[in-house]
C-alpha cells in the first residue's frame, strides 16, 4: 500500500496560544523555515483557547476550526492564565492524551513545577531570535508531528 501524501489543510491544526504577535509572526517565520506544513490556529487569550478547545462561540463550526493535534500555550495570557487554561482543559477526560506543551519565556522552577501539575506534556522556554525559533520549529516537527 502507498501512502498518501500528507495534506496540511486536512490536518488537524496546532493551536498556538499566544497573544504577543510578534512571536506569533516568529512561529509562523520559523515554520516556513523548518518547513513544518502544518496548519496553526492561533488563539489570542485564555477565554478563546478554552472556546476553541471547547467548540464554543465561534468556534462552534468544527469544519472550519478543528479539534487540534496538540496545544502550544503561553502562561501569561489575557483573560485566562495558561495555568488556568491547562487546569480546565486537563479536568476532561476524553482530552487526556492532547499534549499541551507550555511554550512560556517564563524559566521559573514554579512556573514549571506548576505546569507539570497541572498536566502539562512538556514545558520549553520560549528561545530568544530568530535561528533558535527555527530550532524549535525543526524539534517540535521531529517529535510531535507525523510525517
Amino acid at each position: 500500500m502507498i501512502a498518501a501524501p500528507v495534506n496540511a489543510s486536512s490536518l488537524a491544526p496546532i493551536l498556538y496560544v499566544e497573544d504577543e504577535e510578534n512571536d506569533v509572526l516568529l512561529l509562523k517565520i520559523a515554520f516556513k523555515q523548518a518547513k513544518v506544513d502544518w496548519p496553526l490556529a492561533i488563539a489570542v487569550d485564555g477565554r478563546e483557547a478554552v472556546d476553541y478547545l471547547f467548540g464554543s462561540d465561534r468556534f462552534a463550526d468544527r469544519e472550519k476550526h478543528p479539534f487540534p493535534h496538540l496545544v502550544l500555550l503561553d502562561l501569561n495570557l489575557p483573560r485566562l492564565s495558561g495555568l488556568e487554561v491547562l487546569q480546565e482543559v486537563r479536568q476532561q477526560p476524553q482530552w487526556t492524551a492532547l499534549p499541551i506543551i507550555v511554550f512560556s519565556s517564563s524559566d521559573q522552577q514554579s512556573d514549571r513545577d506548576k505546569a507539570q501539575a497541572l498536566g502539562a506534556t512538556d514545558y520549553i522556554v520560549k528561545p530568544s531570535g530568530m535561528h533558535s525559533f527555527v530550532e524549535f520549529a525543526a524539534r517540535l516537527k521531529q517529535r510531535w508531528l507525523p510525517a
